[in-house]
């Protein structure tokens, strides 16, 4: 993908994907996350007379290419926008276990003849901001069906004056302690990603849900004005952060087979 840097505002910094597929299970028991895993994020602008059809087939290409190189292929993400206000058509976010592994995978596909073609392939259909966060998990269902697109609301936040980063393991544990008691009812993973790229524009931290739909996001916000419990953890999460929320749809367009 062609790479520009461009002022892109907080959204270009928090959309990121469902890291329950990739290992990094939550451990709500004790509210302590796992160690954080990494998100690439590539927020992309179609050229000119470019759509999803000609994202496809350079995905296609970019598939066979990593083929060919012996290329491992990083488990991707691509989201649109549903509600909310964005500063990209698509974004494509590539998820690795651990910094380590994002650098071994960056530097193999910048070593490869063959998966520069396929980043010449992308670079005629979008134009294309890179950036870098680290993820963890905050709660996570065991029996959440993460199958086909998926909803998510993002969480742009920086933190009210006098409020630190020490103050979210209140955050963790009342958003972990909220979900655990709506057994079926609850949201398929909340994550905190933190930047590790961004400028001045860059939130302190952003929080993403997971919800099978719309409708079960929209009853999970219901349901938080709707019992004292709910309205606590509500309580909790606004004397701490102050955000700004997205809507997106997300779906895994590179992994997952297995």
């Amino acid at each position: 993908m062609k790479t520009t840097i461009q002022p892109v505002g907080k959204l270009v910094y928090l959309l990121f994907p469902l890291l329950a597929l990739t290992g990094l299970n939550a451990q709500a028991d004790s509210h302590v996350p796992p160690p954080p895993g990494t998100l690439e994020a590539f927020f992309c602008i179609y050229n000119d007379g470019k759509d999803r059809d000609d994202l496809d087939a350079a995905t296609s290409f970019y598939l066979k290419q990593a083929e060919k190189a012996g290329f491992a292929a990083p488990t991707s993400y691509l989201w649109t926008l549903n509600k909310g206000t964005g500063p990209a058509d698509i974004v494509w976010v590539n998820a690795h276990e651990s910094l380590s592994a994002f650098g071994a995978s960056s530097d193999a596909f910048a070593a490869s003849e063959d998966m520069a073609a396929a980043g010449e392939r992308f670079s005629t259909v979008a134009d294309c901001q890179p950036n870098l966060a680290t993820v963890s998990t905050v709660f996570a269902r065991e029996d959440a069906d993460d199958g086909g697109a998926t909803a998510l609301a993002t969480y742009a936040c920086n933190f009210r004056p006098g409020a630190s980063p020490a103050a979210m393991l209140g955050v963790h544990t009342s958003i972990a302690e909220w979900n655990k008691s709506l057994g079926d009812d609850a949201l398929n993973g909340v994550y905190q990603i933190v930047p590790m790229t961004g400028n001045a524009q860059t939130p302190d931290v952003a929080i993403v849900a997971v919800a099978e739909n719309t409708a079960a996001w929209a009853a999970h916000v219901e349901s938080l004005g709707a019992s004292p419990a709910g309205q606590a953890t509500s309580g909790i999460f606004g004397a701490v952060l102050d955000c700004t929320t997205s809507l997106w749809w997300s779906e895994q367009i590179v992994g997952g087979e297995g």
